[in-house]
This record gives C-alpha cells, sequence and structure tokens, in this order.
C-alpha cells in the first residue's frame, strides 16, 4: 500500500476523483488538505462555539456555547447590523517536584459575528454567562410614537 492509498484513506474522497490519474489524486489531495486546514485556521474550536438565534413575539435570543471561558474572557459588540462575539482563553500551569519543573501553556481564540435583524433594541441588550453557555437577549423596538398595526381582513 503506497503513501497515497495511506493518506487517501483518512481523507474523505469524492466519487468524481476516484476515475482520476495518481498525479491528478496528489492535486486533489493538495486541494482536500488544503481546505481542511483553511477550516482548522479559520475555526480552531471547530463547533466549540455553536451558535444558535431563536425569536419569540418579544425578543430575539442568541446563544452560544463558550465552554471553559468566563465573563472576563468575552467581548460582545454590536454592529449596524451584526452582534460580534470574541472570546480568548489563556491557560497556563505550572508543576515542580524534587526532580522536575513542568511549564504548560494553553491559549485559544475565537471570533463569531452574528448577523441580526432589523427592528430590535440594541440599546437594551442584556447578556450573560451560566455553565459554559453565553445568553444575549435583545428585546423588540416598540413601534414608533403613533404607529399602530393593521388588521388585514379576508
Amino acid at each position: 500500500m503506497g503513501i497515497m492509498d495511506k493518506v487517501g484513506a483518512l481523507v474523505p474522497w469524492r466519487a468524481e476523483h476516484r476515475d482520476r490519474p495518481a498525479d491528478e489524486d496528489a492535486l486533489t489531495l493538495r486541494d482536500d488538505l488544503d481546505r481542511w486546514l483553511q477550516r482548522l485556521f479559520d475555526d480552531p474550536w471547530g463547533s466549540a462555539t455553536d451558535v444558535e438565534v431563536r425569536e419569540t413575539d418579544d425578543e430575539l435570543v442568541v446563544t452560544a456555547e463558550v465552554p471553559g471561558l468566563d465573563r472576563e474572557d468575552l467581548e460582545l459588540t454590536i454592529t449596524p447590523g451584526a452582534l460580534i462575539i470574541r472570546g480568548e482563553k489563556r491557560e497556563e500551569k505550572q508543576d515542580q517536584g524534587k526532580d522536575f519543573y513542568m511549564t504548560e501553556a494553553r491559549y485559544g481564540r475565537f471570533v463569531r459575528t452574528v448577523p441580526l435583524p432589523t427592528g430590535l433594541d440594541v440599546d437594551r441588550a442584556s447578556a450573560r454567562v451560566r455553565h459554559g453557555v453565553l445568553t444575549v437577549k435583545f428585546p423588540k423596538a416598540a413601534a414608533g410614537p403613533g404607529a399602530r398595526r393593521i388588521a388585514i381582513k379576508t
């Protein structure tokens, strides 16, 4: 079994590439690895920062999984059309014994942009972190003065 066969067993191949010559297999493998590495660098935490957006009659609720992060590790920014969630975790651990000294450091950062619809009262937004879940609530803006809904009859 050649190296291409071994690596090919690790990378999901698409059916349209199976009948190509070996040199095209190498190009396809390179393209697949490039896409995989790009996803790794774009999203190093993978799905650990899943974001969910729910809308009720009164508010829009954004929840994001942020395991291991505290309030101090997060930054929220509201732009005209989006909520930007930034997180950064730095952890250092030192251990020392009679015959050894060990230092370990871990570092991770992520950014998520959540598009927001119009009609939200972003000035009254609230956020909290509890048990590794960030919850941001945006109340819907009340209708302007003198505005009212008109019922449509059939």
